[in-house]
């Protein structure tokens, strides 16, 4: 079996950590090479002033003598560099030394024109690279060259320097900053989903009985506009479907009600009684039938006003008193057990009315000869219909309010009657329960929605 996809906002957070955690990466890397290429540059940019400069101070007497007009505190600097900065002039062609600073430089190296940048590694212990300018001296008839060389482990030192300062004083930032975006896209995005939350919601709600319920496309996202559309064209053709269906029982029930009245007529007055009797038989069945058809579209069209109200113990006084004789020509009585006090629902009495009648009509033809039926209303909104006969099995309670299922049991009817009392009762938010009756029988529960009613 396949697991749920994660959720949306635990995938969208995911992606914005990982996103995130990505681009500070990314943006420390850019920020680690950007300051080794500007810090290399301005290395080599200062090599090269330096020995412009010292080749700026350089003069050749005469007698060939070669003088250094440097400063004596830009001397005593490369003297005091302990050796990690250094410079010489020297013949370009032999090499030889003419004049110095700090400790021996490298090798000539070969340059042209302009300034010659190169990297050699000293003699002695360690990884030590050094980092040199050397430039020609540009002076006629003069075969010397200037170089300025600076020990690489000062850049490294200075380096791992500022990397540490940045990492103690900035590089915790992207930490809390990661915590605050994940905060805020957490937040956002909880709140983007609200209107796809309440929309879902909305439509947990609309069923057969309520199909005119449409999901407002009032202060709805963009991006979840067209899915609303999508759902309400959707709801209309149901709607229009169920319209149809329901429009059509019923009219094909009242259509017939007419043709059977005049059959009736017709079969009573046939000579023979026992084919009479039997016609007449089979004609109330499909009259009841077709009453009961008529009862199911009324009770699929019903609508439960905000200001409709009924009494249960009104009610079932009514059932009893309008199936007394039904009961007493079949050899049963009807007993009716009311709650003490007004017992009102929001409801529509003549809908739940009908719904008791078939629960009671159906304990008439279920329970023994002599015994009773009774009718109990119990506070606050509960009303149940008790027989006497031999109850309805635990796997079968689902199946007895499908439409024409009849159980061995039902030696009559059409199997439509607890169709319809499921039907009246969806209609108004309630529920119908099945349950035993201490002592044998059935015990059949109408439960209006929003009351504690205690279950048996």
């Amino acid at each position: 079996m396949t697991g749920q996809p994660p959720a949306i906002l635990w995938r969208i957070v995911v992606r914005l950590s990982l996103t995130t955690l990505v681009a500070i990466v990314l943006a420390y890397s850019w920020l680690w090479w950007k300051y080794r290429s500007v810090t290399e540059i301005m290395r080599d940019t200062y090599l090269i002033e330096q020995a412009v400069s010292i080749r700026n101070q350089v003069d050749i007497r005469e007698n060939g003598d070669i003088v250094l007009n440097m400063p004596v505190t830009q001397l005593a600097a490369y003297a005091a560099s302990d050796g990690n900065l250094r410079f010489a002039v020297r013949d370009w062609r032999s090499g030889r030394v003419l004049v110095h600073g700090g400790e021996e430089v490298g090798p000539v190296p070969l340059i042209g024109d302009g300034p010659r940048l190169y990297r050699r590694n000293p003699d002695g212990p360690g990884p030590v690279l050094m980092f040199g300018a050397a430039l020609l001296m540009g002076m006629p008839g003069s075969e010397m060259v200037v170089q300025v060389e600076e020990n690489g482990s000062d850049f490294d030192a200075m380096t791992r320097s500022l990397v540490e300062r940045f990492a103690r004083e900035g590089g915790w930032l992207g930490a809390p900053f990661l915590l605050a975006m994940l905060l805020v896209s957490l937040v956002t995005i909880r709140n983007s989903l609200l209107p796809l939350r309440r929309l879902s919601e909305q439509a947990a709600a609309i069923g057969p009985a309520s199909t005119d319920i449409r999901l407002p496309e009032t202060d709805v996202p963009r991006e979840i506009l067209p899915l609303v559309h999508a759902v309400n064209s959707a709801l209309d053709r149901i709607e229009a479907g169920f319209r149809i269906q329901r429009d059509f029982t019923a009219d094909a029930a009242h259509e017939l009600r007419t043709p059977l009245a005049v059959l009736r007529a017709h079969i009573e007055t046939l000579s023979d009684p026992a084919i009479r009797d039997a016609l007449v038989r089979d004609a109330e069945s499909m009259t009841r039938l077709i009453g009961q058809l008529l009862a199911v579209a009324r009770a699929e069209a019903l609508t439960v006003a905000t200001d409709d109200q009924a009494d249960l113990n009104a009610i079932a006084v009514d059932v009893g008193t309008f199936l007394a004789p039904m009961a007493l020509k079949q050899r049963r009585m009807i007993e009716v057990v009311e709650a003490p006090g007004p017992c009102l629902v929001a409801a529509n009495a003549e809908a739940v009315f009908g719904a008791a009648r078939n629960l009671v009509e159906n304990a008439l033809i279920h329970t023994p000869f002599d015994t009773m039926v009774t009718v109990r209303v119990e506070s606050p909104a509960t009303l149940r219909v008790e027989d006497r006969g031999p109850g309805i099995p635990s796997d079968l309670r689902e199946r007895i309010f499908q439409r024409f299922w009849r159980a061995e049991r039902r030696k009559s009817g059409s199997g439509l009657g607890l169709a319809i009392v499921q039907g009246i009762m969806e209609a108004h938010g309630g529920q119908v329960e099945v349950d035993d009756r201490p002592g044998g029988g059935a015990v059949f529960s109408l439960i209006f929605p929003g009351q504690g009613a205690q279950r048996r």
